[in-house]
């Protein structure tokens, strides 16, 4: 039988620990160049836009700038009560904030329908043999020819483990799922819904610190991505892209 487990493993954690890594006001630059990233995977109207898996914004404020309305769903009732609190801060009118489980149909956004549905980092987090459920659950969500784009981590880069021992606010058992082949599930999961892959690339090379200091230093990130090996193995992040069928 089928449970929800690791979903409550990420809940527990997200509502007791708040990492400073995953703050907005830290990642403004950072945030700017995956947000960019991850548009540049959207076509047509961007009037209505669900962002999976939230958190605390992230990359929430960033991504409301460049569309119309912007809903944010997330699991831990903590993290939105933090991205709410960040929103009255910043006047952000467009945003909608939701808690809920992406596992599990929700009402509030089965009365919306959305151009695109977008997501930072959060395929990972879920329990890949139940990837199918999220599609399941999202793609009636979407307008015909809507997209599910997300920017994930690349499971072949090797200094994610680097990370974790730098950062001491990551956490084994809520990032291991960074070394299966949840891009693969997810990918089979839209394929046999009658969704398009639209964009499937690696890219990437500068560390987020690199980047939030100096954010000129993408240029080379995009000088990187064209030599094959590195592009396999060195390039930390996939964006995917998938559209559904008309």
């Amino acid at each position: 039988m089928m449970t929800d487990y690791p979903q409550n493993v990420q809940k527990e954690f997200y509502n007791k620990h708040h990492p400073s890594y995953l703050e907005y006001k830290k990642n403004i630059p950072y945030a700017k160049y995956l947000v960019g990233i991850l548009l540049s995977a959207l076509s047509g109207p961007k009037n209505h836009i669900l962002e999976a898996g939230s958190g605390q914004g992230r990359f929430t404020f960033e991504l409301s700038k460049h569309v119309g309305n912007l809903t944010a769903i997330d699991i831990a009732g903590n993290e939105i009560k933090l991205l709410n609190k960040f929103r009255r801060k910043f006047g952000n009118k467009n945003i909608i904030t939701i808690v809920g489980d992406l596992l599990k149909k929700n009402k509030i956004c089965e009365k919306n329908k959305y151009d695109h549905i977008a997501g930072f980092f959060i395929l990972h987090h879920l329990p890949k043999e139940r990837l199918n459920v999220v599609v399941n659950n999202l793609l009636p969500l979407l307008n015909k020819g809507g997209r599910m784009s997300f920017i994930e981590p690349n499971n072949l880069y090797p200094f994610h483990a680097v990370q974790w021992i730098v950062e001491k606010d990551m956490n084994w058992n809520i990032e291991k799922g960074i070394y299966t082949n949840f891009i693969g599930r997810f990918k089979k999961a839209c394929l046999k819904k009658g969704c398009r892959i639209i964009l499937s690339r690696k890219f990437g090379f500068m560390p987020p610190f690199l980047i939030n200091s100096m954010p000129s230093v993408i240029y080379i990130d995009k000088l990187l991505e064209k030599i094959p090996l590195i592009n396999q193995i060195f390039c930390p992040f996939i964006i995917l892209s998938v559209e559904k069928s008309v």
